[in-house]
């Protein structure tokens, strides 16, 4: 502690703990003194926790594609999507699926090209005629009509993450209008065990 000079006020230095037995005085910015950070979604970067999927399809009448996601039993899961279409379509979530067949292997990017990390979560990828994915049981989540007669576009993203439940089911489905249509469905998510302090 260092007593201010002139004054009364009594200066606390800041530690943070940067190892199991190591502490440091973190960085500010000289010009404007802020402490500098980053997001805990950065963090998860650097750790190599952070990875990505998703599916791209060309559909045409009335198709369906579909991604399927089963999240490891103790790593959470926090993930957010973006949805894009040319044309009109559904898009559907489904929650604590009994069981998939069908569907082709997928495996995660993780964002940090120097880990060797792997994603716990199992993925798998599929459209009508190539390796679509039927569930068995499941409830509904999310419904979206994305419609560009109804004004509305054809794009939809999460907005905030949604913190999937550990050991259990997903399946993302997009069900096609009359149009032809080309859809790419993009995840991102990072993984997490519960820490302690």
């Amino acid at each position: 502690m260092i007593l201010g000079q002139g004054t009364n006020r009594l200066f606390v230095p800041i530690i943070g703990k940067t190892g199991d037995d190591t502490f440091q005085v973190p960085r500010i910015d000289p010009s404007t003194h802020a402490i500098d950070t980053i997001t805990h979604t950065h963090h998860e970067v650097h750790a190599g926790s952070y990875y990505r999927s998703g599916m791209n399809f060309t559909l045409a009448n009335g198709n369906v594609c579909t991604f399927g996601l089963i999240t490891p039993n103790t790593r959470g899961i926090h993930i957010t999507w973006t949805l894009d279409a040319s044309a009109d379509g559904t898009f559907t979530v489904l929650e604590d699926v009994t069981s998939f067949s069908g569907g082709a292997s997928v495996t995660p990017l993780n964002h940090n090209r120097n880990s060797d990390k792997t994603s716990g979560a199992v993925c798998t990828r599929g459209m009508t005629s190539a390796d679509l994915i039927t569930p068995t049981g499941g409830t509904t989540i999310l419904n979206v009509a994305l419609s560009t007669g109804k004004g509305s576009a054809v794009s939809r993203s999460t907005g905030a993450e949604f913190i999937l439940k550990c050991n259990s089911k997903y399946l993302f489905r997009y069900t096609n209008g009359t149009s032809g249509n080309i859809i790419q469905l993009a995840f991102e998510w990072y993984e997490h065990e519960p820490r302690e302090a």
